[in-house]
């Protein structure tokens, strides 16, 4: 069973890079439903049938400018997922003991929120909103395309394990990277920004 956080630990001097990624943004709620709500409703309506195994090897998301390859990790012998390494922190990495993106299920992609020198991968999952689209390459030449539900954080001693790796019959797909203000007597990052997208198309 896979531990209860994701997150990313290293030692860094104070001044090396920012204090943290960008905040969540916000989203006002609202008495009745948005034209960008009622769109979002009518895409998760039209939802394809899940697709066969194949790892993914390119994830884009448009609405922040993020291209980027993928490599992949798996469990360490205490249970908990990999760290993928900092040398290869401008790219993420899909969980393979997991679905496929596309598969039924939900498969898990991570990534570093920054490294010791430069901004990383998913420094920018904050500026994610729900109707804003993922784009995965598969290996047998698809691309599933999700749409995001919902982008949170969650403390890491709260990680919400159960939705993150939900067993389902629809495929689904996780962003998880980490969030909040970087805590340079800890050396870590309090938070986890989980992104939680549904597939709503094959390309």
């Amino acid at each position: 069973m896979l531990m209860a956080a994701w997150g990313v630990q290293q030692v860094r001097a104070a001044s090396a890079a920012p204090e943290g990624p960008p905040p969540l943004v916000a989203v006002a709620p609202s008495p009745s439903p948005s034209p960008s709500a009622r769109q979002l409703r009518a895409v998760l309506g039209r939802r394809p049938a899940a697709l066969d195994r194949s790892a993914p090897t390119k994830i884009v998301i448009p609405s922040i400018n993020l291209r980027a390859g993928l490599d992949t990790v798996g469990l360490l012998p205490d249970g908990t997922i990999e760290t993928p390494p900092y040398e290869r922190a401008h790219r993420a990495a899909w969980y393979r003991l997991g679905p496929a993106p596309g598969e039924r299920g939900a498969a898990v992609l991570v990534g570093h929120v920054d490294s010791k020198k430069a901004v990383a991968v998913f420094w920018y999952l904050t500026r994610i909103v729900p109707g804003d689209e993922i784009q995965v390459s598969r290996e047998d030449g698809r691309t599933a395309l999700f749409t995001v539900t919902s982008i949170e954080e969650f403390p890491k001693a709260a990680f919400p394990t159960d939705r993150v790796y939900a067993d389902s019959d629809a495929p689904l797909l996780r962003l998880v990277t980490c969030g909040g203000k970087w805590d340079p007597i800890r050396a870590d990052y309090p938070s986890n920004i989980v992104v939680f997208a549904t597939l709503t198309g094959v390309a």
